[in-house]
Parts: C-alpha cells; structure tokens; sequence
C-alpha cells in the first residue's frame, strides 16, 4: 500500500527540483549606494555652482558624482532674472522644475522652439541638444543625468569661465 504513494512521490521528484532550479528574475537595477539618503527639501545642501554656470545660482549635489562617470542628480536653485546661455550637454538630461518658473528655449533657426514649464512639470533634454533656460521668478531645478556632466556653450562668448582667470575656470 505504501508503494504506490511512494512512486507517486518519486514521480513528482523531478518536476519539483526542475521547479528550484528554474532561474528567479532578476532585481530590477538600481543605483548604488552605501546607505539610504533621504534630504528634507528644508535640509539641502546648497552651495556655490560649479563655473559652467555661472555665478548667482547655488547648486546641490542630491547623490552620485557629477564628475564622474555613472547616475547623479543634483538640484539647481537660479535667482529671479537667471539665464544660462544656449548650450548642449554630450549625454541626455532629466530635467523636472520643483518649484518657481523656467523658460526653455530648444533647437536653432527654424527648429527653435520655446516653453514655459509649471512646478512638477518634466523635460527629457537629449544629448546635444542646443538649449537655454531662464527663470522670470526663480526657481529650483532637479537634474538627473548620466555623468560626467559636461556643459559646452553654443557661442564662447556666453561661457562664464572665459570670463574668470585661468586657475577658477578648471574647477
């Protein structure tokens, strides 16, 4: 009597190690980090902007290295009356407006386009792309991106480290 339930129980062997060898998916990527970070909108760290930008905006860098290869996002806070000259960046940009107003000006010649972007509206900016932006209010800026970030100024004239002595530019 106890064959049978025990042929049965060999029967379904095979079906059950196929079953734990099948391979699970795979986590879904993310980012690394050593340790979760989690910064209050009142706690962010907002310091000088690097030189590409210019002066009178203050930047944050929200985690990652921007001068470094790999994922970083950082927040831009721009005064009331802020530009930054037409430029492109060499790989694609996230850009998401957090509060305040922004202007975007895309494209050249006849391709030029612009838009005014709302709190919470986004913006994916592909790589070379030539742009401006500018705030009539202020604003804050949450840019993610692949890095190294690079910023190259359609016209030269326009890029504030040509304006600065030689050893600030670099920084």
């Amino acid at each position: 009597m106890k064959r049978p339930h025990t042929l049965v129980l060999l029967a379904m062997l095979p079906c059950a190690l196929a079953a734990a060898q099948t391979p699970q998916p795979a986590e879904p990527a993310t980012m690394p980090a050593s340790t979760h970070v989690m910064i209050k909108a009142s706690a962010v760290p907002w310091g000088d902007p690097p030189p590409g930008l210019g002066k009178g905006a203050q930047t944050a860098v929200m985690s990652g290295d921007p001068g470094q290869p790999g994922m970083y996002v950082i927040r831009i806070k721009a005064p009331p009356g802020f530009k930054v000259a037409k430029h492109w960046h060499p790989t694609d940009e996230q850009v998401t407006l957090i509060e305040g107003d922004l202007m975007f000006e895309m494209g050249d010649g006849a391709d030029q386009h612009s838009t005014t972007l709302a709190p919470g509206d986004y913006v994916l900016m592909p790589a070379r792309i030539h742009h401006a932006a500018s705030t009539v209010g202020g604003a804050v800026v949450q840019i993610n991106g692949q890095g190294p970030f690079e910023i190259n100024y359609v016209d030269p004239k326009d890029d504030p480290r040509n304006a600065m002595p030689a050893a600030d530019a670099t920084k």
